[in-house]
C-alpha cells in the first residue's frame, strides 16, 4: 500500500507508450477473399451427361474428364506458385484513378527502391517489360519474400471446400489490390486450364459438322442436277439411272454424318458449359480493411 502511487504512477505510464505505440506504428491491413469452389462438373452432372448421351446413342466417355487436376488441395498450391505471384505483381491496378503496378508499390513499400536503383533495376524497367537476369532474380526475392510473411493460403474446414486467400500489409491499398488481382489471375488460369480440352473438343467438332454440311449441301445439288438431267428415266435402261442412285447415296451418308456430328456437338457444348463458372467468390475485400490496431472504443 506504501508504494501504491508510485505502482499507479508507473503501470500508467507503461499503459501510456504501449497506447502510444499502438496509434503511432503502422497497423497491419488484412485483405481476405474467400470462394468456395463449384461442384456443378463432377458427380451429379457427369450422371447428367451420361444419361443424356445415352439417348442419343454416343458414348459419352470421351467428352466426360474425372481428372483431379483442380481439387482443392492443388488449389491452394497454385496460389502459392511463383508463377502466379509473379503475374500478380508484374499487374496493373488502379487507385483513386491512377494506375500503378502491383510492383512497383511494393518495392516502395518495402522500402527497396534506392537499393534496387543502386543494382541498375529502375521502376519503369517494368512497365517496359524489358527482362534480364538480374531482374528475374530481384523478382523471385520479392517472391520468398511474399509467400514467407504477406501470402495466405487457408482452407477454413476440411468438411468444406471453402478456401481463404489473404495478403497481409501495411499498405492498405496494395494489400486489397494484390489480393484481388492474384484471385483474378488464378480464377482466369483455372478457367482456362479447366476448360482447355472441353473447348478444344467443341472447336474440333464445330469445324467438321461446318465441313459436313458443306459437302451435304453440295450432294444434294448434285443429285438435283442428276435427277433434272434424266427427266423421263427408260425403266429398262438400268445404267442411266447409276449416277441418280450414287448421289442418292453420298446425301444419305453426308446427312447420317452430319447427325452424328450434331449429336456429339450438342454434347460437347453441354460439357463445356458445364465447366463453367468454376469459383464462386463468398467475400472480397473492401475498404476499409481490417487491421492490427487496437479498437479501444467501439463504434
Amino acid at each position: 500500500l506504501s508504494n501504491l502511487k508510485g505502482i499507479i504512477t508507473i503501470t500508467s505510464i507503461f499503459l501510456s507508450l504501449v497506447l502510444l505505440y499502438n496509434f503511432i506504428k503502422s497497423p497491419i491491413h488484412y485483405a481476405r477473399t474467400s470462394f468456395v469452389l463449384d461442384s456443378k462438373s463432377s458427380s451429379n452432372s457427369i450422371g447428367d451427361i451420361a444419361s443424356l448421351a445415352s439417348l442419343a446413342g454416343i458414348n459419352a466417355s470421351s467428352f466426360i474428364d474425372t481428372s483431379s487436376l483442380f481439387q482443392i488441395d492443388n488449389i491452394q498450391e497454385l496460389y502459392r506458385s511463383n508463377s502466379m505471384i509473379k503475374q500478380t505483381l508484374l499487374s496493373n491496378a488502379n487507385y483513386s484513378d491512377k494506375n500503378f503496378l502491383i510492383i512497383e508499390r511494393f518495392v516502395k513499400a518495402e522500402s527497396l527502391e534506392d537499393k534496387w536503383t543502386n543494382l541498375g533495376v529502375q521502376m519503369s524497367d517494368f512497365n517496359l517489360k524489358k527482362s534480364s537476369r538480374l531482374k528475374d532474380s530481384l523478382v523471385k526475392e520479392l517472391i520468398k519474400i511474399i509467400k514467407k510473411d504477406y501470402l495466405i493460403v487457408d482452407k477454413p474446414s476440411r468438411k468444406t471446400t471453402i478456401l481463404e486467400i489473404g495478403f497481409d500489409h501495411k499498405d492498405e491499398v496494395l494489400a486489397k489490390t494484390f489480393n484481388e488481382n492474384l484471385v483474378r489471375i488464378v480464377n482466369d488460369f483455372y478457367n482456362k486450364t479447366k476448360t482447355l480440352k472441353t473447348g478444344m473438343n467443341l472447336e474440333i467438332l464445330q469445324r467438321q459438322a461446318d465441313s459436313i454440311k458443306i459437302v451435304l449441301d453440295t450432294s444434294i445439288m448434285m443429285l438435283a442436277e442428276t435427277d433434272q438431267s434424266i427427266p423421263n428415266p427408260n425403266p429398262l435402261t438400268k445404267v442411266n439411272l447409276v449416277p441418280y442412285q450414287k448421289a442418292m447415296i453420298d446425301v444419305q451418308t453426308n446427312g447420317a454424318i452430319f447427325q452424328e456430328l450434331l449429336k456429339q456437338l450438342e454434347l460437347a457444348k453441354v460439357t463445356h458449359r458445364n465447366k463453367m463458372p468454376l469459383i464462386q467468390i463468398i467475400d472480397k475485400p473492401e475498404f476499409p480493411l481490417e487491421n492490427s490496431r487496437w479498437k479501444l472504443l467501439e463504434t
